[in-house]
C-alpha cells in the first residue's frame, strides 16, 4: 500500500484524526510517523508537555497500522500493551517508529519508540500485541 493510501486509511478513523499524525515512511516491517503538538495534546500546561495517554495512543495507532496495511482485509485487535515512559515529551513534534518483531497467523508483536529531537533519547517505548482475525 502506498504512503498516501495508508494515510487516507488512517484519516478515516475519527480518533486518529483527533490525534492529527502524519505517516512519513512505510515498508513491510516498519512505519514512521510524526505528530505536531496542539493544545488538545497537552497534559501538563506548565511544562506544555504531552499527556501520557496521547503519547501511548499515538504509539498504538502506528503499531496497529504497522500490523495491517489494509483494514478492509484485516483489522488488528489490541490484546495487550506496555508503555514505558522515559522522559517528558515537551512542546514540539513527536515522532514514532513501529517495528514488527513477530507476526504470526493469529497474533503479532510490535515494538514502538517515541522521541522528539533525537532518536537516541526516546521519551517512551512500547510493546503491543494484536490479535489478527
Amino acid at each position: 500500500m502506498t504512503l498516501d493510501k495508508l494515510q487516507a486509511q488512517c484519516d478515516r478513523v475519527p480518533f486518529f484524526r483527533f490525534l492529527g499524525f502524519e505517516i512519513t515512511d512505510v515498508d513491510d516491517d516498519c512505519i514512521h510517523a510524526r505528530m505536531e503538538q496542539s493544545a488538545r495534546h497537552v497534559g501538563n500546561p506548565v511544562l506544555k508537555a504531552y499527556h501520557g495517554g496521547i503519547t501511548a495512543s499515538f504509539m498504538e495507532a502506528i503499531a496497529s497500522t504497522a500490523v495491517s496495511h489494509n483494514w478492509e482485509i484485516l483489522r488488528p485487535k489490541p490484546i495487550n500493551l506496555t508503555v514505558d515512559y522515559l522522559r517528558p515529551a515537551l512542546a514540539g513534534t513527536l515522532f514514532v517508529r513501529a517495528d514488527i518483531s513477530k507476526k504470526g497467523r493469529r497474533m503479532s508483536s510490535i515494538e514502538t519508540v517515541a522521541w522528539q529531537k533525537d532518536p537516541a533519547k526516546p521519551v517512551a517505548k512500547g510493546l503491543f500485541h494484536f490479535l489478527l482475525v
